[in-house]
């Protein structure tokens, strides 16, 4: 993908990640992408249409509803607060895309979310195992590569992942970071977005061309081990996560989800420690 185009969908990915901080609607008019690029409005079009295969404002429209509706099955934000987080003028005018692009409307979305996870919860053998709960007090910055395609490619992922470290020499340290981007029970599997990444250094480096930044905020943490291999032990994470945040009716924060390792993943059947971390509402 062209470098620009590239640094422009790493700062849409930003704005729209759930811990960003950033506004959508005072960051993402067209002018204010195109001056981040050195490009003319024209400029801009014509380039990520031709990389993409679509405009800006479509790349755009779709990253907001994707973003509101994990928010919808996720959160217990209210809907308004969601719509102009996202940058809508009001419920109506959100309800109203959110419907044409999901099939339903954000209400009916987040009852059978709450259904599904009571569920879970409810086919569990007694109360789901409870996760270690951690305090970050300070702010990290990750230096990150984005892949897309199903879940089932992570360790693919990985595979590349190792190659580009090779070229940061002594900034490629661990701990590893998987960040995941999106809600597998509505997004279509080849468009699933996962980042692989690395803490950014502390002494102020610029970040390495090609790369993208990201920030987890401080927050409160439910985190949930796994020693499985990737295709084996993710579905039963997730289900053990949604069954417990069902059990204490607790509810998904802003601050995002991805996995911590401590060794670098490597190998589809090869055994890994990882902590899921799942940002907790305060």
């Amino acid at each position: 993908m062209n470098p620009l185009v590239m640094q422009l969908v790493g700062k849409i990915d930003r704005i729209f990640y759930p811990q960003s901080c950033l506004d959508p609607a005072g960051e993402l008019s067209i002018q204010a992408l195109a001056r981040t690029c050195g490009l003319s409005r024209f400029q801009l079009q014509r380039l990520f249409k031709k990389e993409t295969g679509i405009s800006p404002q479509q790349f755009i429209a779709a990253q907001r509803l994707d973003a509101a509706a994990a928010y919808v099955r996720l959160t217990n934000q209210p809907l308004l607060d969601v719509a102009i987080s996202m940058g809508y003028c009001g419920q109506q005018s959100f309800t109203r895309a959110f419907t044409r692009r999901w099939g339903v409307s954000p209400q009916r979305m987040r009852l059978s979310a709450r259904a599904q996870y009571a569920g879970l919860g409810a086919a569990h053998a007694g109360p789901p195992a409870a996760p270690r709960i951690v305090h970050w007090r300070a702010p990290r910055r990750l230096w990150l590569k984005r892949y897309t395609g199903p879940y089932a490619r992570v360790p693919e992922h990985w595979a590349g992942f190792k190659g580009e470290l090779a070229g940061l020499a002594q900034c490629a340290k661990p701990p590893y970071y998987g960040v995941i981007y999106d809600d597998p029970d509505i997004t279509p599997p080849q468009r699933i977005r996962y980042g692989c990444a690395i803490e950014a250094p502390a002494n102020g480096h610029a970040t390495p061309e090609g790369w993208l930044e990201l920030d987890i905020a401080p927050s409160r943490f439910a985190v949930f081990p796994l020693h499985r291999c990737c295709r084996t032990g993710r579905a039963r994470l997730r289900s053990r996560v949604l069954s417990w945040f069902a059990a204490q009716r607790e509810s998904f924060g802003a601050a995002g989800v991805f996995e911590l390792y401590e060794d670098l993943p490597a190998g589809e059947q090869r055994a890994r420690a990882m902590q899921l971390h799942v940002s907790l509402a305060n």
